[in-house]
């Protein structure tokens, strides 16, 4: 089945290369290998039957982006197809390939700095060896969008539109929804030449959750701990409001910086279902040596339960946009030595752990990868 697969993953990447042949069409395209020591992403628990499972994995993808002008504004286009396949019959379910394509129109608004449009966004993912998948999903969104300001040195951008969201393993996650986001970027300073540069973007969003399913309630004596069996159904259907806010500083200098924080509440009316999340991130990149760069990326993520821990979090207010989503605090060392133009080879390291995690489950990653990237 997986040999079936191989001609299906080379006829979508080859297709998004014969289109973006065409200027003035831009591709990145990238292949490579990888060593994952938890290739489903299992929580393990002491005693349990649940065991990490460690395999090659191996990746192709590729994107391609489009700009121009039309009906007396400018477009964005961007499409693109990632595959990872692996080398293990026990988990032929994360043999998964992510589509995932969006298109945005802005029309300046007379001879302000004001603009309005449109965007549009979908994602899906899906099995490419049979069965449902990982954590397949389809995600499609629109929204109306208003932007102020130059767009070089400062700029607020307003969404609003809808979401719909269909969770393929299990349609009881499935939902539908509004959504508003705002957000600012403020260059804050640079110098004359723009050498160097320090930029801030914050960011706010709300959404508003209607599940395809009944939201679940607590049946626990008063005073009980959280008990994953002590709950049970209701004739409501499942509401959430998923807010998030978030700040990132950017420097720009002989070394690139950032360091960034953001929170996340989601108020749900299901039994469990209820987040607090602190994320904080720091990334910095070096040149090493003559056309070799080095990043060095950490996360640091505490998720706090109202009603406790009641579901692994494996499945569990996770974002679902890519296919490299963990909801989890990390570390990653990054390495890149540019070949030419268009050539790089690319490795990188990542390690993933829970923190703060009060339950009896634990969570342990490690995945080491070496590819390369084209660039046109």
């Amino acid at each position: 089945m997986r040999r079936a697969a191989l001609p299906m993953v080379a006829a979508g990447v080859l297709g998004l290369m014969k289109i973006a042949r065409a200027e003035p069409w831009t591709v990145t395209m990238e292949t490579g290998a990888e060593a994952d020591t938890n290739v489903e992403r299992v929580e393990t628990v002491a005693g349990a039957m649940t065991e990490r499972i460690a395999a090659p994995v191996g990746r192709v993808g590729a994107r391609f982006e489009h700009k121009g002008q039309a009906l007396g504004g400018t477009y964005a286009l961007g499409a693109s197809a990632l595959a990872r396949l692996v080398a293990s019959g026990q988990a032929r379910s994360e043999n998964v390939m992510l589509y995932a394509g969006e298109a945005r129109w802005l029309h300046p608004i007379e001879s302000r700095p004001v603009a309005a449009g449109l965007s549009i966004t979908a994602a899906d993912a899906l099995a490419i060896t049979g069965g449902t998948g990982a954590r397949t999903f389809l995600n499609l969104g629109a929204d109306g969008l208003l932007v102020l300001g130059n767009g070089e040195d400062r700029s607020l951008t307003l969404a609003f539109g809808g979401r719909d969201f269909s969770y393929k393993p299990s349609h009881a996650f499935d939902w539908q929804g509004m959504a508003a986001n705002a957000r600012l970027y403020v260059v804050l300073w640079q110098t004359s030449g723009k050498t160097r540069t320090l930029e801030l973007t914050t960011t706010f969003g709300f959404e508003e959750r209607t599940y395809a399913s009944n939201a679940l309630s607590d049946v626990c004596q008063p005073g009980a701990s959280p008990d994953p069996r002590c709950y049970d159904g209701t004739s409501l259907t499942r509401r959430d409001r998923y807010q998030r806010a978030s700040f990132e500083l950017d420097w720009v200098g002989a070394i690139a910086a950032t360091v960034g924080y953001q929170l996340t509440v989601i108020d749900s009316n299901s039994y469990g279902q209820s987040l607090v999340r602190h994320r904080i991130m720091t990334s910095g990149t070096v040149e090493l040596a003559d056309k070799l760069f080095g990043t060095a990326t950490a996360t640091l993520q505490i998720d706090q339960y109202p009603d406790g821990v009641l579901f692994e979090k494996n499945i569990q207010h996770q974002e679902f946009t890519n296919l490299e989503d963990e909801n989890r605090s990390s570390l990653q060392l990054r390495i890149a030595r540019a070949l030419s133009a268009a050539w790089s080879l690319e490795a990188r390291g990542v390690v993933w752990r829970d923190f703060g995690n009060t339950g009896e489950a634990s969570f342990r990653r490690e995945l080491i990868y070496a590819g390369v990237i084209y660039s046109h």
